[in-house]
């Protein structure tokens, strides 16, 4: 039997609507684990790509024993209970009541079916020989900065992910969905230089998201084929994607020599507005520079047209098109201060910079025809 606080059982469930699948299989997969550790106990779940362990406090009985639960529904019970609950949790397996979980909190009772904790199996790390310790705070901005751009079409599954591998003085961060490219960089004292470049998958930068405090360091360990990053009381391990990442060096611009400086705000807030003519399938939004005006344009044969100019700084005329939506995402990650624009021609790609930011955040956005 154990006792625990609500805040403490819900935040140690906090991760089973990412990683645990609702319909599985392997019956097993759709429970989670909760074990005797050194320092209290811990939940542990998995897919088989994806493992995350998380420590919490209870108070625990001499009858206690491991055992698994249905995890959505387990965590559905705790989040309906009042604040502030005390949480009993006693796990039995007897002939009037094998393999069976009771929750009980106040008045409420719960039976819940279990499975034995054996049948849930552990990731198998190996050697993980590649280290880096960063601040979770400078590890959330970088996923969220280039996270938006991580491709959904499966049938291009190395571009599922985050491509992170060592750079100058820290590690790259780059996610790309042949539409658009999103680069970052972190600095990371004795980043190792020799450790190759992988793919963390969108499931797990997803999880990443959600476990990552504010304010903190997290250790990131890993090899060929698996990742882990390890938290207070929290323990990741992922996966990695096994395929080949692009050249992404030679889809970045080096020769867009004209510059145009524009204010995120009021280009996004231009955007937005223009953009109520568009469609679902009609996003593309002329952007006619010139000296000093930013002209944006969308022509829909089915509901009109519209028009704005902002304020832009450039003495470049040059006519392109873009996704308005693609557009937005970029804007959202980047600031509402001035972006630097780099453009050649109406069909280079278009580079998307921060005034004074490190010269490897950048952001690049292939042009469409209008």
């Amino acid at each position: 039997m154990l006792t625990t606080k609500k805040s403490d059982l819900s935040s140690a469930l906090g991760l089973v609507g990412t990683i645990v699948e609702k319909r599985n299989t392997i019956p097993i997969l759709s429970n989670v684990a909760i074990e005797r550790v050194d320092g209290g106990l811990r939940a542990r779940m998995t897919d088989l790509d994806l493992e995350a362990e998380i420590t919490f406090s209870a108070a625990l009985g001499q009858d206690f024993r491991s055992f698994t639960a249905p995890g959505h529904l387990l965590r559905e019970i705790v989040s309906k209970l009042p604040d502030g609950a005390d949480i009993t949790i006693e796990a039995k397996d007897d002939k009037q009541s094998p393999d069976s979980v009771t929750v009980k909190s106040g008045r409420s009772r719960f039976a819940l079916q279990s499975l034995p904790t054996s049948d849930l199996s552990s990731m198998n790390l190996g050697a993980l020989p590649f280290t880096f310790t960063v601040s979770t705070k400078l590890l959330l901005a970088a996923i969220g900065a280039v996270g938006f751009a991580i491709s959904t079409e499966e049938t291009r599954y190395y571009l599922n992910g985050i491509f992170m591998h060592p750079g100058a003085d820290g590690m790259l961060f780059v996610a790309t969905d042949g539409h658009r490219l999103a680069k970052r960089f972190i600095a990371v004292e004795n980043a190792p230089a020799d450790a190759p470049g992988v793919i963390i998958p969108r499931k797990t930068v997803l999880a990443l998201s959600k476990i990552l405090p504010k304010d903190g360091e997290v250790t990131i360990e890993w090899n060929d084929t698996k990742i882990c990053f390890i938290l207070p009381g929290t323990r990741l391990i992922s996966k990695l994607i096994d395929g080949q990442f692009p050249d992404y060096v030679r889809v970045i611009p080096k020769n867009n020599g004209k510059q145009i400086t524009v204010r995120g705000k009021d280009l996004s807030a231009a955007v937005e507005r223009v953009q109520l003519i568009s469609t679902e399938r009609g996003r593309a939004m002329r952007f006619a520079f010139t000296a000093d005006a930013l002209t944006l344009t969308i022509n829909n044969p089915d509901a009109g047209s519209a028009e704005e100019q902002i304020a832009c700084e450039g003495d470049q005329v040059v006519e392109i098109g873009f996704n308005s939506r693609y557009v937005l995402d970029a804007i959202s990650h980047l600031a509402e201060d001035d972006i630097q624009i780099s453009l050649d021609d109406p069909v280079a790609p278009a580079v998307l910079r921060v005034d004074g930011d490190h010269a490897e955040n950048l952001i690049v956005l292939m042009p469409v025809r209008v």
